[in-house]
């Protein structure tokens, strides 16, 4: 989800972050078996249909698979299923891989697509994934090694997001419960849990006879660093091997060492500032709204803040390849007259008091982004004091729709269609939205179950327009993200932000 002020800052942590690194366990470089990996959050859950977290899902997707896989760019591949088609106008079948088997011992059957989708689908579950199976009415086994997915209407777009949605063993969950599987995973995938300290680390090794082939890395540990600076010291002194969201300010140091190099992608994330509309405050006035976008200045901070890595958003929360991206539709731009005459509309005649929601080491300078937007509404009489919480806290927050008037949020779309920004954040009751109208609900439903390509696409446009003038965001950028590497690893970012440990080697 969320992100990022100023270089002095992290600069200044820069100079005591040795003492953290010194207190991580040496590693030999030579050790051959253990590959580290440091965030800057821990993952909040290991249940994988529960979370729609990048960082969590980068510790799940180690453990469970998916009926499919896509390669970095976007190319579906079999997964647990080896073959796919359309059989109807509202059905989907999926031919199952034979042979495979949970780490526990029991065979993956069509039993297991089944009772995950419906778990996902269940209202009192709370699934921040279920916008990724609610196209689906009905899912058939006609044997233990077919799927069908019968869709509510005929749809443009593969329902259950086939790639993303892990499956789980339904006799281990009914057995042990949904709250026992927070912290007991047991999937399909190439590795299975060791240890989990929280906050500490995650200790992960690699399954023997793995259906994919055995991994090559043969344990991997998921450190995470809070603390940004802290991460790049660990990375430079051999104490960690990947790190993600490098500061930018950072970057050229870390391309040029002697054990490091800089892996830079644009990614398919998104930041912005969402107004939660559903709780009373100025934020629920769009002139309000309306008047922040036009009271920040987006490329100067992505100058500023982020040294050029990122991309403003334009016309609108889609980036540009995505289905439904229009570039004709109009953007915000820095107008802080106009914002302040929006204000007077929006009531506001005097200095207003409000407060800024932002996770610390989530996201590349996303604290630091959060300042540098507070101090450019400052300058319209808007006094927004930085609120900052650990993830896991945060997340919590975003879930239960507890964070006003405005909060920071990332949004990572591996769909590259607009649907799945639109369904999962401007629908009205899904579990992280935070604005809707009924209106545009049915419009958001009507175009993901469009089936011509041009209507579609105008549908979006049309919903897009209402999106700008309603300004359920304070629209910031698109980022370009920066990973370090230990020169030993053979690691390629993708666009999805996505680490998927079985793809890595090291270096030759």
């Amino acid at each position: 989800m969320p992100r990022r002020v100023l270089a002095t800052l992290l600069a200044a942590a820069f100079v005591g972050s040795a003492a953290f690194a010194g207190a991580l366990p040496a590693r030999a470089q030579s050790d051959s078996e253990t590959l580290t990996i440091s965030q800057g959050v821990d993952a909040d859950t290991l249940d994988p249909i529960s979370t729609a977290v990048t960082t969590t899902d980068n510790l799940i997707f180690q453990i469970f698979d998916a009926l499919l896989a896509h390669d970095p760019h976007g190319k579906l591949l079999p997964g647990l299923a080896t073959s796919w088609k359309q059989t109807a106008p509202d059905k989907w079948e999926f031919k199952l891989r034979h042979g495979v088997t949970f780490s526990n011992g029991d065979p993956f059957t069509s039993a297991d697509v089944k009772f995950t989708v419906e778990k996902t689908l269940d209202p009192a579950f709370k699934s921040q994934k279920r916008n990724r199976v609610s196209m689906i009415s009905e899912v058939l086994t006609p044997d233990p090694y077919t799927v069908v997915y019968v869709t509510k209407k005929p749809s443009a777009i593969m329902p259950g997001r086939p790639y993303d949605l892990r499956i789980v063993d339904a006799k281990y969950w009914q057995a042990h419960g949904d709250a026992y599987m927070a912290d007991h995973p047991i999937g399909t995938g190439p590795y299975v849990l060791k240890e989990w300290r929280k906050d500490d680390r995650i200790v992960l090794t690699a399954r023997k006879g793995y259906w994919g082939g055995d991994a090559a890395i043969k344990t991997v540990i998921f450190r995470p660093i809070p603390e940004a600076a802290s991460r790049v010291a660990a990375l430079q002194t051999g104490e960690t091997d990947i790190i993600t969201n490098v500061p930018t300010q950072n970057a050229d140091q870390i391309a040029s060492g002697k054990l490091t190099k800089l892996g830079t992608v644009r990614s398919d994330r998104v930041l912005f500032i969402a107004f939660n509309t559903q709780k009373p405050g100025p934020q629920t006035n769009v002139a309000f709204r309306q008047a922040l976008n036009y009271a920040v200045n987006v490329p100067a901070i992505i100058k500023t803040v982020l040294k050029g890595h990122g991309y403003p958003l334009q016309s609108g929360p889609i980036p540009p390849g995505f289905v439904g991206y229009d570039a004709k539709l109009p953007s915000y731009s820095y107008d802080p007259a106009k914002a302040k005459t929006l204000l007077k509309k929006a009531g506001i005649e005097g200095p207003l008091n409000i407060e800024l929601w932002s996770p610390s080491g989530r996201y590349n300078m996303d604290k630091e982004v959060a300042e540098a937007v507070a101090g450019q509404l400052a300058g319209v009489g808007i006094n927004a004091s930085v609120k900052t919480q650990e993830w896991t806290n945060y997340v919590g927050g975003i879930s239960h729709k507890a964070l006003v008037p405005m909060y920071e949020l990332g949004w990572g779309n591996d769909t590259f269609d607009a649907d799945d920004t639109l369904t999962a954040l401007f629908t009205t009751d899904y579990p992280i939205s935070t604005w809707g109208t009924p209106e545009t609900d049915k419009m958001i439903e009507a175009a993901r179950l469009e089936t011509d390509p041009a209507k579609r696409e105008a549908m979006y446009a049309k919903i897009l327009g209402v999106v700008h003038e309603q300004a359920p965001w304070l629209f910031l950028f698109e980022y370009q993200d920066l990973y370090g590497i230990n020169k030993r690893v053979d690691f390629q970012p993708r666009t999805d932000e996505l680490i998927i440990c079985h793809d890595i080697r090291w270096a030759k």
